[in-house]
């Protein structure tokens, strides 16, 4: 089965809503599960962004930035300006320059730079050459620029920054080390230990990882005892694939301060060993320091993160207890709440938090309407979540959430147009939120039936946002509704090698495959990835279970199936469950699951067109 990929935004503190992807077996997600213990988590997690930092999360863009190009040079830059008259020649070059850069030619810009650079020792020019370069996206070349900019500025800080990351980038972490260790000897005190872990987010970024480590450990050498030096060096351990010592030091990090929260976090997301011990060495530092606000939530964070549900919502109700006034554990007692399918107290918790927040300076009610919202959708209360939607004022953060929600409200009664013009009408200059205006749009183009036009706007989302990995995934699954298969295994692809742990993107290309009967040996192999990154998902399994069927081994797909179904009923899994039962002559258990489907379902394409096809009338 084709899992929809994730309804919430990447956003947690914001909970802006993304719409359902336009997927060829698409369902309607409950709220229970956009509200899952992964949110939760989240959320808790995003109400402290100074424990939730996590430097190293943003490891895999390899992209560099300028420091500051065009900020005034310092006092100590404009002594490294060298005595060259400005002649009209310098003149001429520089116009030709920046024309070129007007009609879209970077290259001959760059190299005209470069030359005036070289001629005049102008470090101003060898900057802007720079600057050219990695605006082309081109590392190698801004290397070079870079390097020139800090020959004829030796005091420029600017310059040294992007010398060294440029070489970082270039895989030359030990030529970047002196370049580095400069810098970060400039660095005060106070601010050090934030300094150590942005420096190994810029090591981790360049493609020699191992290499990359041991700088960092030379690097950090002298700064041992502070926790954030153990957290850096333990990060790069992971990216250069050092289990076993990013354990040592996230553990140590943990001696130096019990209640350091990043890492118990990177070392939590290890494995369940590691992860009961980060727990653990919360429990002690609570119990030792019971007033802790701070750390009491990193510990009710630790358990969502865990799904251990209960002990959260202990921790929560402590906090809840010690400040009434607390918004964090009311908004967190109401997820939960919704977790647990106990939607009357998550009303009340979820009430009381947006009656607190409209009282509270600085506070947003917002959050707590759409969720309010989105339980009236789960209750089929139309009218009530479009009450709790017309709360949320044109300042409050959710209110392009909300009316992607109200969007979503008006199609599912039928007023297609109506949402899409409400959609068109919403104006933003946040690339994330208009990519979510996009696909929701597609998303209620597919609602309509309306595939090729759903298609056609996916094709132009993915032109527009070309590294969108949502679009990518939405535009393949509107291409093969529409029987474009070659363009949606292009479009997964892409987004594999984008995303080479996504097991979505591998289990849509193998679902496909299976479900059309085709490469059943690769399907398989794809499925069995997407297994092995989410072992628990239940349409995976599902998927899994197909392929297996469609191989001939009906015991194990059985087997899968009805694991696949205890853990997520859904009519598309129980469509398959049938299948495979009928198919091995257990019929009555092939009915009695087709109903239990269509109890769930009655629509549901996969469930009607098995029956169709299997001839099957007397359910």
């Amino acid at each position: 089965m084709i899992l929809s990929l994730k309804l919430f935004s990447k956003r947690p503190a914001t909970a802006s809503i993304q719409p359902a992807a336009p997927a060829a077996r698409k369902r309607a997600l409950p709220v229970r599960r956009l509200l899952g213990a992964a949110v939760l988590a989240a959320w808790a997690l995003a109400v402290h962004p100074a424990y939730a930092q996590d430097p190293s999360s943003s490891s895999d863009d390899n992209s560099v930035s300028a420091p500051d190009m065009f900020a005034p040079a310092s006092a100590d830059e404009k002594k490294d300006l060298p005595d060259v008259p400005l002649t009209s020649q310098i003149v001429f070059q520089v116009l030709a320059a920046e024309i070129a850069l007007q009609r879209d030619q970077p290259a001959p810009a760059y190299q005209t730079y470069l030359a005036l650079a070289r001629d005049t020792h102008d470090p101003r020019m060898a900057q802007r050459a720079a600057e050219i370069a990695l605006t082309a996206q081109s590392p190698s070349d801004a290397l070079a620029a870079a390097q020139l900019w800090q020959q004829y500025a030796p005091s420029s800080e600017r310059a040294a920054q992007l010398d060294a990351s440029l070489l970082v980038l270039s895989g030359k972490p030990d030529d970047a080390a002196p370049l580095l260790a400069r810098e970060l000897a400039k660095v005060p005190a106070d601010n050090r230990g934030t300094a150590l872990l942005a420096l190994q987010v810029l090591i981790s970024r360049g493609p020699n990882r191992v290499g990359g480590l041991h700088v960092l450990q030379d690097l950090l050498k002298n700064d041992l005892d502070r926790p954030e030096a153990q957290l850096a060096i333990g990060r790069q351990q992971l990216v250069a694939d050092d289990q076993p010592g990013a354990r040592v030091s996230l553990e140590q990090a943990l001696k130096l301060k019990p209640d350091y929260l990043p890492a118990a976090l990177t070392l939590a997301q290890m494995g369940p060993q590691e992860r009961n011990e980060g727990i653990a060495s919360f429990e002690k530092y609570v119990q030792q320091n019971p007033k802790s606000h701070d750390a009491r939530l990193a510990l009710a964070q630790l358990y969502l993160a865990s799904d251990r549900l209960d002990d959260a919502q202990k921790q929560f109700e402590i906090m809840r207890a010690d400040n009434p006034k607390d918004l964090t554990p009311l908004m967190a007692l109401g997820l939960i709440k919704v977790q647990q399918k106990k939607y009357d107290d998550a009303q009340k918790y979820l009430s009381q938090y947006a009656q607190l927040a409209e009282k509270t300076a600085g506070a947003d009610a917002g959050q707590a309407y759409i969720y309010l919202a989105q339980l009236s959708l789960e209750q089929k209360n139309d009218a009530a979540a479009s009450q709790w939607l017309d709360k949320i004022p044109r300042t409050s953060q959710q209110y392009m959430p909300a009316q992607i929600t109200r969007a979503q409200l008006l199609t599912k009664q039928g007023k297609t147009d109506d949402a899409r013009k409400l959609l068109a009408g919403l104006q933003t200059s946040d690339p994330h939120d208009q990519a979510v205006i996009v696909r929701t749009d597609a998303a209620i183009l597919f609602d309509a039936k309306r595939y090729q036009e759903a298609e056609a706007r996916l094709q132009q989302a993915a032109q527009a946002f070309p590294d969108d990995p949502d679009i990518l995934y939405d535009y393949a699954m509107a291409a093969e509704k529409n029987g474009h298969y070659d363009l949606m295994e292009t479009q997964l692809r892409q987004l594999i090698r984008a995303q080479p742990d996504n097991p979505q993107a591998y289990n849509a290309l193998g679902y496909s495959l299976a479900d059309r009967n085709q490469r059943l040996q690769e399907a398989d192999k794809l499925i069995e990835k997407a297994s092995a990154l989410a072992p628990n998902d239940a349409f995976i399994m599902d998927s899994l279970g197909w392929v297996k069927y469609r191989m001939g081994e009906t015991a194990d797909a059985t087997k899968l199936l009805r694991k696949a179904y205890t853990l997520q009923p859904n009519a598309e899994i129980g469509a398959h469950l049938g299948e495979v039962l009928w198919k091995t002559g257990e019929q009555e258990q092939a009915r009695a699951a087709w109903r239990d489907a269509r109890k769930l379902e009655p629509d549901n394409d996969t469930l009607v067109k098995t029956l169709k096809r299997l001839q099957v009338n007397d359910l």
